[in-house]
């Protein structure tokens, strides 16, 4: 961790739990624009007057702080080691609790927000999404007030007056129950697995999950013959494993989905984690993004109805490559009245993420920008990439004729999700040495 990033009092002092959140705007609602990546939740917060990155996330009892701004300094006080488990086959990962932090988003208020504050620097999500990510807003976001997720206009709404919003737009959502445990939302749904009949699950709430659904296998739940090994994504603990599927029906109060996806988590994944009793699984992102909710905490409600976004189909990546953002590189492009060239540039005496330089002649405009590097972090046994003799490691330089930094990950993602026979040509970067493959996305699912 560098020294300009953090600087901690280490006082040593009892957790203090107690929320503390204030209602700075003179109406009765908070409006929060956010970002949808990966089908997660991502808004811009403040932390002791430090503009961060945050998640979102329903399915997190603490908050969590993993990377920090490169040219901020951030102060924490009254602090105190303690060990964090995650999801992932990871080791224990050691964390300083801190008290009494100033936290901020939009005209909401926290003046006794707490923070875990993970000290393993090689906790990083911007290289799984591709966009700066600094941690993880949970619980207590969620306790003092009736928030609105509009996954459509991609907005939260904090509401101050539960009653009136309810009884003015609650009658055209569909109510239902659920627990609250350990700070955290449970939801029962049904869902017929593998046509054996309708079986009640009880789900957590999980903004923080980008699949649609996660289920644990055990003597009742079991995943069909049908299925796909896979990275199903990247917990604190390290990367998680399992298998992916189909359920024939997911049946939400009404509201069928079908052929939704569903991965099963290997259980290494869980072995550290004290899952509540009688959990079956996840809700996330994927199916969650279809309506738009109300969370009503206080009450143990929550409230949906469909959007349009409803009837996408759920699909997956049929390339079998994992892709990741593993850093930037000086990119000089020159620009000839409509004419574009580029050259990569390893270290051009620029101090800003974008130079515009002008030539003497008048005739050239030289853009230099940081522009993004992706290589592949996994690859999925037998997929397409697998069966071409793509490898972990190899730097993307363009995909289908279109270089790899005018891509971000969602759209990488996007394209590798796209279409059943459709033709990817990938260059890539091994060992210095550039080259070619082909391959078609192949659907097994």
């Amino acid at each position: 961790m560098q020294k300009k990033i953090l600087s901690l009092l280490l006082l040593f002092i009892s957790i203090n739990l107690y929320c503390q959140s204030k209602w700075t705007s003179k109406k009765d609602k908070i409006i929060i624009p956010f970002e949808l990546t990966q089908n997660l939740i991502i808004v811009e917060v403040e932390i002791n007057e430090v503009k961060l990155n945050m998640l979102l996330d329903t399915g997190s009892d603490k908050s969590l702080l993993f990377s920090f701004p490169e040219n901020d300094t951030i102060s924490f006080y009254e602090t105190r080691r303690v060990k964090v488990n995650g999801l992932g086959n990871g080791e224990t990962l050691e964390a300083l609790v801190s008290n009494n932090n100033n936290f901020r988003i939009k005209d909401y208020i926290d003046e006794k927000f707490q923070i875990l504050l993970i000290t393993d620097q090689n906790i990083n999500l911007v290289n799984k999404l591709g966009v700066p990510i600094n941690g993880i807003v949970g619980a207590s976001f969620f306790k003092d007030f009736l928030v609105e997720i509009n996954y459509q206009r991609k907005k939260i709404i904090l509401h101050r007056n539960t009653e009136k919003i309810l009884l003015k737009k609650g009658k055209k959502h569909t109510a239902k129950d659920i627990e609250i445990i350990k700070d955290k939302p449970y939801l029962e749904v049904q869902s017929n697995l593998n046509g054996e009949g309708e079986i009640d699950f009880k789900l957590l709430i999980d903004t923080g999950l980008g699949d649609g659904l996660w289920l644990f296998e055990n003597d009742s739940v079991k995943c069909s013959r049908k299925f796909i090994e896979d990275v199903l994504g990247r917990g604190l603990g390290g990367d998680i494993r399992g298998k992916k599927s189909r359920v024939g029906i997911l049946n939400l109060n009404g509201f069928v989905l079908k052929e939704a996806l569903v991965s099963y988590p290997d259980s290494l994944s869980f072995s550290q984690l004290d899952i509540v009793r009688g959990r079956d699984g996840s809700l996330g992102g994927g199916i969650l993004k279809r309506f738009n909710w109300f969370l009503d905490y206080n009450n143990k409600k929550v409230y949906f109805k469909k959007n349009k976004l409803f009837k996408e189909p759920f699909n997956y990546n049929m390339s079998g490559i994992e892709v990741q953002h593993s850093g930037s590189t000086w990119v000089s492009e020159k620009v000839n009245y409509g004419n574009r060239e580029s050259t990569y540039l390893n270290n051009p005496s620029a101090t800003n993420n974008k130079v515009i330089v002008l030539d003497n002649s008048m005739k050239f405009n030289y853009k230099i920008e940081l522009k993004p590097v992706f290589d592949i972090y996994a690859i999925r046994k037998n997929s397409p990439a697998d069966l071409v003799g793509l490898k972990v490691g190899d730097r993307i330089i363009s995909i289908n004729g279109k270089r790899s930094f005018d891509f971000t990950i969602q759209k990488i993602t996007d394209l590798f999700q796209s279409e059943e026979g459709k033709i990817i040509k990938i260059e890539i970067e091994r060992d210095g040495i550039k080259m070619d493959f082909k391959f078609r996305l192949q659907k097994i699912l």
